[in-house]
């Protein structure tokens, strides 16, 4: 469970709530699913929901509006990994069908779908696509630092981050380079993650990139995988492919 913030008076709820929204907010305009599906809302549940509400449309007729009631926690209690949770949201939209019979929402007129227990049966192994996994090292590397500064000054004001994320670049159908500056040196190093596995299959390793990087440049380790390419946006380039 998340701990209770109470200088900033946020309860549980409201930080996993806030950390949804932050996640989500980019389908306001760009389609969640291919063709379709944007956000219409995101509903905090009540006392009396099961959990909180995905509400989604085409984004042209609002007849087509329908909502998803998903949990915010697991069965055990813990919050759900948002690493994988839009990839476990566009599964329950595709298997919507099988969802059982609506019911309304106390306030607004759309129908809500009880998504919450095929929600959790995927969330832990959700159906991930290549798109899926160029995004899940930008969540990780960007969420526990703020945006890449504009100017020198407001990086030495910034001070506390040990990285900031500059860019990146899906190369092909393998791996994809993330560009971070590491604000000890100022360097900026070209990061080499896998997205896709040995057999082929979508590679979900990425979520841990804020993890594995930092320990290795932290250590010095992270020279022992400098690739021998030329790349006139960063200093060095890093496999981690191994790793991520």
């Amino acid at each position: 469970m998340v701990e209770d913030d109470t200088n900033a008076g946020r309860t549980p709820r409201d930080v996993l709530l806030e950390s949804l929204l932050g996640r989500l907010r980019e389908f306001v305009a760009s389609p969640l699913t291919p063709g379709s599906h944007v956000l219409r809302g995101l509903l905090p549940p009540t006392d009396r929901d099961r959990g909180a509400r995905v509400v989604l449309w085409d984004g042209q007729d609002l007849g087509t509006t329908y909502a998803l009631e998903i949990p915010l926690l697991d069965d055990d209690g813990e919050e759900i990994p948002h690493d994988h949770f839009i990839a476990a949201l566009r599964a329950c939209i595709a298997q919507r069908e099988a969802l059982g019979p609506p019911s309304p929402d106390e306030v607004f007129p759309v129908p809500v779908l009880d998504a919450r227990r095929h929600f959790l049966r995927t969330v832990d192994a959700p159906p991930l696509t290549l798109a899926d996994a160029v995004y899940l090292p930008l969540l990780s590397l960007g969420s526990a630092n703020d945006p890449a500064p504009l100017s020198e000054d407001v990086e030495e004001e910034a001070g506390e981050a040990e990285w900031r994320l500059l860019g990146f670049m899906l190369v092909d159908e393998r791996y994809a380079r993330y560009y971070v500056r590491w604000t000890a040196t100022g360097d900026v190093w070209g990061l080499d993650f896998c997205m896709r596995d040995e057999a082929g299959k979508v590679d979900s390793r990425g979520g841990t990139a804020d993890m594995i990087f930092p320990a290795l440049a932290s250590s010095d380790d992270l020279a022992r995988f400098q690739r021998p390419v030329s790349d006139i946006r960063c200093q060095a380039v890093y496999d981690l492919t191994a790793w991520c």
